[in-house]
C-alpha cells in the first residue's frame, strides 16, 4: 500500500501516541490554536495505517524507557520513514533527552514543556524541501531552530526572546541590518527594541514614514519584499525627502516581515542589504519568512503563558498608587535578572531613588497631594526608562530600577535623565521651586560583595546613604561605600 502526506494546503495533522495522563494540559487547544489538526489512535504491530499519514507524530509518555520503546517501535515501518516524531517526556531527568533520541524520536522535550515553543519546532519540522530550496537547506535550518530553542530554554521574559531571535535571524542570514520594531495600528511612531548589529538599541522611538515597507506590512500583515528601494515607487516619497536633506542612503534591499502578536502591537522583523552586498533573493526571504513564522509562535507562547501567569497569580504585581512594580514584582525580577548575568556573564545596574523631604511636603501640602506626586512620579520613570527597564515602588517614598546590560556610568546618566525631566515636566501642578529632588543609591553587577540578591539590596541601600551625605551629585554608589 502506497502512503502519502495529506493535503499541504490543509491544516498539517498531528498524531497524538502514548500516555494521555502524561500530555501536558492544554496540549491539543495549544496545538489547534497553532494552525494544527490533532487526531489520536492506537497503531498496532505489524498493521499499516489505512489511509493518509500524519505530518508530524507527537508521544507523550512519563520518561524515556520501555513505554517510549514500545511506541517508537510502532513506527519502524517504512511508511513511517520521513514522518517526524517528538517525544514529551512527563519527567524533567535531562539524561531523557539523549534516550529519547538514542530510541529514533526526532526531537524531544522534558518536564513542563512551553506547548507555544512546542507548537514552533513541530513548526520548524514542517518545513519541506521545496519551501527551502535543498535537503541541506532544510537541515541548517533545522540546526539552527534547535540552536535557537536551547537558547530559548532559560529565557522567559519577551524582551529576552526577542533580542535572542534577531540575534540567530541576523546571524543565519548574513544581512548587514536585522532589526525588530514595535507599532500600534495607526501610530506615527513604532519602537525598534532589537538591533542584531547594535544589541545596545532597546528603545529607538522612529517615525514610521521613513520605513514604508514596515507601514504597508502592518496594513497587510504579510510580508514586503523590495529588491532596490532606489527603483521602487513604495520608496519614492522617501527617495525625495533624503535627495532635499542630503541624505546619502546605501541601503539597496528591505525585507518587513510582521508578527502579529496577542495584544495589539506589531511586531516587524525588518532586513537589510547595503550597496555591495550579495542581493536578497526570494530563497533567503523564504527562508526569514520560515524563521520568523517559527518566532511568532515562540513570542505569542511566552505572552500567553505571561498572561496566564498574571491572572492565576494571588500576589499584586503592581502598586495600586503609582502603577509600577510591587515589592513582590521587585523580587522576582531582580531574582531573573540576576541568574541571567551570571550565566550570560553580563552587566545590571539597580538603583534607588529617594524623594528628598516627602514627608515635609505631605505636612505642607497634604497627604492626597503627595499621594498625586507619587503617581506622576511612577509614570515619569516608566515612560523615560527602556522597553527592558523594570521599575517599582520601593518603600514610602522611594523607587527601585533595574537598567539590564547597563553599568555604573549608564545607570549614572538614567539618574541624570530622570532629574532633567522632573525639572520640566509638570508633577502634582506643582511650580519649579517646589518640586523634589531626588537622592540616588547605584550598584553595578558583577560585584565582588554580591553572591546573592539580598547582597544587592544591601549595597545600594548602602549607596542612597552615601548619596544623601553629599552636598552635590547625591549619587552614591557602591564603589564608593567600599572606598
Amino acid at each position: 500500500m502506497t502512503h502519502t502526506a495529506a493535503n499541504t494546503l490543509a491544516r498539517p495533522r498531528v498524531l497524538l501516541l502514548g500516555d494521555p495522563m502524561s500530555r501536558p494540559e492544554g496540549l491539543e487547544r495549544a496545538l489547534v490554536r497553532g494552525g494544527f489538526q490533532v487526531t489520536e489512535g492506537d497503531l498496532l504491530p505489524g498493521v499499516e495505517p489505512v489511509g493518509d499519514l500524519p505530518q508530524l507524530v507527537v508521544i507523550a509518555v512519563p520518561q524515556a524507557d520501555a513505554a517510549l520503546r514500545q511506541v517508537v517501535d510502532l513506527l519502524e515501518p517504512e511508511c513511517w520513514r520521513g514522518v517526524p516524531t517528538v517525544a514529551l517526556l512527563a519527567s524533567g531527568d535531562p539524561a531523557g533527552l539523549v534516550r529519547a533520541l538514542e530510541m529514533g524520536t526526532s526531537d524531544a522535550m522534558i518536564g513542563e514543556v512551553n506547548l507555544g515553543e512546542l507548537c514552533a519546532r513541530l513548526e520548524a519540522r514542517l518545513m519541506t524541501r521545496d519551501e527551502l530550496g535543498d535537503i541541506h537547506q532544510m537541515q541548517r535550518v533545522h540546526e539552527m531552530m534547535f540552536d535557537i530553542f536551547e537558547e530559548l530554554s532559560g529565557t522567559h521574559r519577551q524582551d529576552e526572546i526577542i533580542q535572542t531571535l534577531v540575534r540567530r535571524v541576523g546571524h543565519a542570514l548574513d544581512v548587514a541590518h536585522c532589526a525588530f520594531l514595535l507599532a500600534q495600528p495607526g501610530e506615527e511612531y513604532g519602537r525598534i527594541v532589537a538591533v542584531y548589529e547594535q544589541p545596545g538599541v532597546r528603545d529607538l522611538r522612529v517615525e514610521l514614514k521613513r520605513y514604508p515597507e514596515v507601514v504597508e506590512a502592518i496594513r497587510t500583515n504579510s510580508a514586503v519584499f523590495i529588491p532596490d528601494i532606489h527603483q521602487h515607487p513604495m520608496h519614492d516619497a522617501i527617495r525625495e525627502t533624503w535627495v532635499e536633506q542630503g541624505v546619502q542612503v546605501d541601503i539597496r534591499s528591505v525585507v518587513a516581515l510582521p508578527v502579529k502578536l496577542q495584544s495589539s502591537v506589531t511586531g516587524v522583523f525588518i532586513l537589510r542589504t547595503v550597496q555591495g552586498d550579495p542581493p536578497l533573493t526570494t530563497r533567503k526571504v523564504g527562508l526569514a519568512e520560515t524563521l520568523v513564522r517559527v518566532a511568532a509562535k515562540v513570542l505569542e507562547g511566552e505572552e500567553r503563558r505571561e498572561a496566564i501567569y498574571r491572572r492565576q497569580t494571588s500576589v499584586p504585581l503592581r502598586d495600586p498608587l503609582t502603577g509600577v512594580g510591587s515589592m513582590d514584582a521587585l523580587d522576582r525580577r531582580i531574582r531573573e535578572e540576576f541568574e541571567r548575568a551570571r550565566r550570560y556573564s553580563l552587566s545590571f545596574s539597580l538603583i534607588l531613588l529617594d524623594i528628598d523631604g516627602l514627608q515635609d511636603f505631605n505636612d505642607r501640602m497634604g497627604t492626597e497631594r503627595g499621594d498625586r506626586l507619587l503617581t506622576d512620579l511612577g509614570s515619569l520613570l516608566q515612560e523615560e526608562l527602556r522597553a527592558p527597564d523594570f521599575v517599582s515602588r520601593y518603600g514610602g517614598d522611594e523607587f527601585a530600577l533595574i537598567l539590564p546590560e547597563t553599568d555604573l556610568e549608564g545607570a549614572r546618566q538614567s539618574v541624570h535623565r530622570v532629574r532633567n525631566r522632573i525639572a520640566v515636566q509638570p508633577l502634582a501642578d506643582l511650580d519649579v521651586r517646589e518640586r523634589p529632588h531626588l537622592t540616588a543609591g547605584i550598584v553595578t553587577f558583577p560585584h565582588p560583595s554580591a553572591l546573592q540578591t539580598e547582597d544587592l539590596f544591601a549595597l545600594v541601600e548602602a549607596a542612597l546613604l552615601r548619596g544623601k551625605a553629599q552636598a552635590q551629585e547625591r549619587i552614591g554608589t557602591a564603589e564608593s561605600v567600599a572606598s
